[in-house]
């Protein structure tokens, strides 16, 4: 690879220029090319996909024409399809080009013979959908002026196409120069544009000493025409190509040693002692997304620039691991952005061992919108990036002491380095018009919306709130322009994601209210309420909560009921019922489930809405609190699950007392109804029991000791 092609994705025009082995192909089929006998109209297919160098070939194959070409042997002609939109233009465009590129071959006596031909065939070979009129009568057809003149004057529609052929060929036929046709980058057309370069070929037919070089992804080409014509598949195909090559895959190696010279050349070569962890994260992260020239050349360039502003604040293993994810998988990068407080550090004390339902909530997470054969893979550079995936998706587990030298090394895997990984993705302030038309066209996309939902809560904004609370703002604002058939598909979709937007970040503070559970309210009445009769609308939320996590099932299931038991004995009202009460009934039992789920894996005592799900529990298991008491009982036997819980019954209050012109913060234990669910007795024996151990961590600490006085102020009578 020269400097020239470092710094841009042109194609390479010399053999000197080869790094990943085309060359020897290329040379081949210009001998080819040059040597075939009587081509009459033969076609040839290059295939290859985005990226694998098949301009870089049909270059390499000019150059060795060239000789041919300055001897009067060979003339090329090429056609630029994609620089024309519109099959009338692109029609218009291919019989131009073969008439500047045959045409002062032809002679006087048959120039003319040519676009005569391109008329007729137009007009009566349904090449393009609309006729197209090229005499040039005023008003007709619908191609461009420009286009017009050109046919001007040249048409006479009396001629056959057998008499046009026969007088074309006859000239071509009679000379000693070939005429070779490129026409590349068909697969850059839209699908009808791309089918239409096929059938204007097949429609010129067998004319002498002409060759078609076709340059285009094959498989793809085959998935347009089987959508187009599905009875004729790869055989559609068949009756226009003669010869297709594929075009030479590089060896791995080459595209590695080539990737590594270009991180040398822009980011200087580690140090011995990086070598090692150098090389793992390069092997494991980097080289298996590098599988085309254009990969080495994209990723190059984008170091280029970015290094260059970032480069002394990271490590430089791990910048270009990340900086491969953000080109070549943006769906796992947009996961990890989002996720700093699950990917970096270590394991929190108590959460050692994950279980069965954590890696899978990791799973969903960080590689949801993966393809299934690559989540092996995926996770295993992850795992090099963030050692502490180890513990989630592996048998190994670090201690404390591990993140001080992480930070040393300035890995992203340390908290306080992450943010400057990602310095090239700020979030915007306010979704721009085409952010909300795309949420909007694609509300029933689920994975655009879980994607574009799960990167925004890594997004923070100068309020400190995230960007997810500014994507369900403006879907609220937006929900009239959702098309109600997609209604049900957003819902399923925001609804399995829940949980995780259910930050603190976007929790209002002081005599404000609101937070993303409620965004998610209010959206849903947005979307169903004046839309759907009761019916309706109960249908399409118990679907869109058959996937939904625990924390926002109990609390729609609250909402519901809620709304059919109203206090005050004020009787219920149709027009604001989410669902019927059958629905109603349903969505209590699919909390109830969850919350035994959550229990029996281990996740419910960590759930950031613990103590709203025991509550949940309790009303819902209709049995006087005795299976939640079971499971609170024998959960209090873990030092860190007591911890846990006096967490979650930890409540903070604002107050605006006389005088004061801001609102000062206050802990209260959130205590009421807790016998319902606690051997009371048994949980404060064991907050005493652990605020006594001398060994415990000083935070766990301080979060006892805070409950515990909170609890004690209470019992006294005291606000606060």
């Amino acid at each position: 690879m020269t400097a020239k092609s470092l710094h841009n994705d042109s194609p390479i025009s010399e053999p000197s220029e080869d790094r990943f082995g085309i060359e020897p192909f290329a040379k081949t089929l210009a001998t080819g090319i040059l040597q075939m006998t009587a081509p009459e109209g033969t076609v040839i297919a290059l295939n290859g996909p985005w990226g694998s160098g098949k301009s870089s070939t049909v270059n390499l194959v000019r150059h060795h024409l060239a000789g041919a070409i300055e001897a009067e042997e060979i003339a090329v002609v090429d056609f630029a399809c994609w620089w024309f939109r519109g099959e009338e233009d692109l029609a218009l465009a291919f019989f131009r080009e073969l008439y500047a590129g045959l045409g002062p071959s032809l002679g006087n006596r048959f120039r003319k013979a040519l676009p005569k031909l391109g008329a007729r065939l137009l007009k009566t070979a349904d090449i393009v959908g609309p006729v197209v009129d090229l005499a040039g009568a005023a008003g007709a057809g619908t191609v461009a002026s420009g286009a017009m003149k050109w046919a001007s004057g040249l048409i006479k529609l009396d001629d056959s196409v057998e008499k046009l052929y026969a007088e074309i060929s006859k000239t071509l036929s009679d000379q000693k120069r070939r005429f070779l046709i490129v026409i590349d980058d068909i697969d850059r057309l839209a699908p009808d544009e791309a089918l239409l370069i096929f059938r204007l070929v097949k429609s010129v037919g067998r004319l002498p000493n002409v060759i078609y070089l076709l340059v285009f992804d094959r498989p793809l080409a085959e998935a347009i025409v089987k959508q187009r014509y599905p009875s004729e598949g790869p055989q559609y195909l068949e009756k226009i190509i003669q010869a297709s090559f594929d075009i030479p895959e590089p060896r791995i190696e080459d595209l590695r040693d080539q990737m590594l010279a270009n991180i040398g050349r822009i980011c200087g070569a580690p140090s011995e002692s990086d070598l090692l962890q150098f090389m793992n994260v390069f092997y494991d992260v980097v080289a298996p997304e590098i599988r085309t020239p254009r990969d080495v050349n994209r990723l190059a360039n984008s170091l280029s620039v970015t290094w260059p502003a970032i480069g002394p604040e990271v490590d430089r293993a791990d910048f270009i691991g990340i900086e491969t994810l953000r080109l070549l998988q943006p769906t796992v990068y947009r996961a990890i952005r989002s996720n700093k407080a699950r990917l970096t550090g270590v394991a929190d004390r108590g959460l050692g061992r994950y279980s069965p339902d954590q890696k899978a909530d990791y799973d969903k997470i960080l590689l949801g919108g993966i393809e299934q054969k690559e989540t092996e893979r995926l996770r295993r550079a992850l795992k090099r990036l963030f050692p502490r995936l180890d513990s989630v998706w592996g048998n190994l587990s670090y201690g404390s002491d591990w993140v001080a030298g992480w930070e040393r090394q300035r890995r992203v895997c340390a908290p306080s380095r992450f943010d400057a990984y990602f310095r090239f993705s700020i979030g915007d302030e306010a979704l721009k018009k085409e952010e909300i038309d795309a949420l909007i066209e694609q509300a029933s996309d689920r994975s655009f919306i879980q994607s574009r939902l799960r990167e925004a809560v890594g997004l923070l904004r100068r309020d400190g709130r995230t960007k997810a609370s500014l994507i369900l703002d403006e879907l609220n604002l937006h929900a009239g322009s959702i098309a109600k058939e997609d209604v049900g598909s957003l819902l399923m979709a925001i609804f399995e994601v829940a949980d995780e937007l259910d930050t603190p970040r976007d929790a209002a503070e002081a005599f404000s209210i609101g937070d993303n559970f409620l965004r998610v309210h209010w959206l849903l009445r947005r979307l169903i309420l004046d839309r759907f009769h009761l019916q309706e609308r109960s249908a399409i939320l118990v679907t869109a909560c058959k996937t939904a996590p625990v924390g926002w099932l109990a609390d729609l299931a609250d909402s519901a009921s809620a709304a059919h038991h109203p206090q005050d004995g004020k009787s219920s009202e149709t027009q604001t019922l989410i669902t019927t009460e059958e629905d109603c009934a349903k969505l209590q039992a699919m909390a109830l489930r969850g919350i035994r789920s959550a229990a029996k894996s281990g996740a419910l005592a960590s759930h950031h809405r613990l103590r709203q799900l025991l509550h949940k529990w309790h009303e819902v298991a209709k049995d006087d609190g005795q299976e939640v008491k079971r499971w609170t009982k024998a959960q209090l036997a873990r030092d860190d699950n007591v911890v846990l819980f006096a967490q979650a019954f930890t409540s903070h209050g604002w107050s605006h007392g006389s005088g004061n012109r801001v609102a000062q913060r206050f802990t209260t234990a959130a205590v009421d109804g807790i016998e319902r669910i606690f051997n009371v007795g048994l949980f404060r024996g064991r907050i005493q029991s652990l605020l006594a151990d001398s060994t415990i961590r000083e935070g766990d600490r301080s979060i006892l000791s805070e409950f515990d006085a909170a609890w004690a102020r209470r019992d006294k009578g005291e606000r606060h």
